[in-house]
């Protein structure tokens, strides 16, 4: 009877359907014991209901739940890929993190070292500038002490000279008055003991006493007029000498206030470069600390998700293992009825000519058979046909049977609806419609040319066709052997 084949192969690929079991080719006996142990199990072992419809609801309530199961594991499957992609992430951005605090620590180092390298250089010139600048003002001072010398040997010279001419011309007056008037002086006539010149040869001794006298005069005013020149010469070279030591300890000055200033605009510079070191390294630090604690974060949810995901595969395994029992149960109740069949007088064909009707108008443009799959990418059975159709054009039963399942397909067909006819030649035949836009038909019996549904493009598609497919207690086979 009802094959559900999609739900009883998840494991496999969505455009490969096989079923779990195949049908046994036993003994009579063998047989018989699978029959009294089916009754039993659907009157009372399981408390289960003989009517088929009750296994039927259950193995499409199991197929349903395992396909929530499988969306749900493969969106949290992709929340895990996510998260362990985040994860990865902030470990390379917490490695990168973790070189520029490194990077930003040997910076505040090197800056650190600079800045008191260049904090000394600072304190020495201001050493240098201070001793410069004593030298000078002790120059300045030295320079000034000359000039005041100089000063006072050139008055003294002045001094001198005027004395040196005042002697000259007193001595050449008074030796004049005495050769003239004939009567010396009274100091120098006490000194001579002379009161009187009678005769010129006295005068004239006089007079040489006079010239004597006041040459031995002259001679110490020049000497003290000589060495008041040599005096000043001295003291000029001296103030020369010291004048340009002066200079030179001032220019000495200028260049160490020079490169004071030059060391404090480095020492400024270096305490600034230390400072934007130490905001670089207490950025990097933040951001390394930030990063830890989003790793944390991340691994937890990580961690979180790996579990939800490993719980939902056991939960899914459960519901498959449940599907693929039911699967069992209904296959072999079909062969069941298909012993029972035999035995009874022939049953009329789908058709007069036991032939399906096409499904909808169109051409077939990939047949059964092996194929590269377009949107997968890889060589897979290809299990019906692609009848090219635009979307939206009606689709219909092929033949009179029974919707037993109707709906979303996350194995990739989209939306789908498929139809039991019942045993026909022997097997079980199911025929499938796949990547609707649209599903007329539920559940319930149809009609052949029922309406069921609409072309579309669901599900793992490349554009508007209809697949369909056909399978023979289970298994897919080439739907042209039944398309009249």
């Amino acid at each position: 009877m009802i094959v559900d084949t999609l739900a009883a192969n998840r494991g496999r690929h969505p455009h490969v359907a096989a079923p779990p079991f195949a049908p046994s080719a036993a003994s009579p006996r063998w047989r018989r014991a699978v029959c009294v142990a089916l009754i039993a199990l659907f009157t009372g072992v399981l408390g289960w209901p003989a009517a088929a419809d009750s296994i039927e609801d259950k193995k499409r309530e199991a197929d349903r739940d395992a396909a929530r199961l499988q969306q749900a594991l493969r969106d949290t499957g992709a929340e895990l890929a996510a998260s362990y992609l985040a994860l990865k992430g902030t470990e390379a951005r917490l490695t990168q993190a973790q070189e520029q605090l490194t990077r930003a620590q040997q910076a505040l180092d090197v800056s650190t070292e600079a800045a008191r390298s260049a904090l000394a250089v600072k304190e020495h010139a201001l050493d240098a500038e201070r001793q410069a600048k004593a030298r000078y003002e002790a120059d300045a001072q030295r320079l000034a002490e000359a000039a005041t010398r100089q000063q006072r040997a050139t008055e003294q010279r002045s001094l001198d000279a005027a004395r040196l001419a005042a002697t000259q011309d007193a001595l050449d007056a008074y030796a004049a008055e005495v050769f003239q008037s004939g009567q010396p002086s009274p100091q120098l006539s006490l000194m001579l003991g002379m009161s009187s010149l009678q005769t010129v040869s006295e005068r004239t001794a006089l007079a040489d006493i006079a010239s004597q006298i006041g040459a031995d005069a002259i001679d110490r005013v020049s000497a003290a007029v000589s060495e008041g020149r040599a005096t000043q010469a001295y003291l000029s070279a001296v103030a020369r000498e010291v004048r340009a030591l002066r200079d030179e300890s001032r220019r000495s000055w200028n260049a160490a206030q020079a490169a004071t200033r030059t060391a404090a605009s480095a020492a400024t510079q270096a305490e600034s470069a230390k400072q934007n070191a130490a905001t670089a390294r207490g950025n990097a630090a933040a951001a390394r600390a930030f990063l830890v604690g989003l790793r944390s974060t991340q691994t937890r949810q990580t961690q979180e998700l790996a579990a939800r995901k490993a719980q939902e595969e056991r939960q899914l395994a459960a519901k498959q293992a449940d599907a693929r029992r039911l699967q069992a149960v209904l296959t072999e109740r079909a062969r069941i009825a298909r012993q029972a069949e035999q035995r009874q007088p022939s049953i009329p064909p789908v058709t007069a000519s036991g032939r399906l009707a096409g499904p909808v108008a169109g051409e077939v443009t990939s047949p059964y058979g092996m194929r590269w799959h377009p949107v997968l990418q890889k060589w897979m059975l290809h299990d019906g046909l692609d009848i090219a159709a635009a979307c939206g054009t009606p689709v219909y039963a092929a033949a009179d049977g029974q919707v037993i399942r109707a709906g979303w397909n996350s194995s990739g067909w989209g939306n789908q609806v498929l139809v039991d006819h019942g045993i026909r030649r022997g097997v079980d035949l199911v025929t499938s419609y796949n990547h609707l836009s649209r599903i007329a038909r539920f559940s319930g019996p149809v009609r052949r040319g029922q309406l069921i549904g609409s072309v579309g493009t669901t599900g793992f598609s490349t554009g508007c066709h209809l697949h369909f497919g056909a399978y023979e207690d289970g298994r897919p086979v080439n739907p042209r052997a039944w398309l009249g």
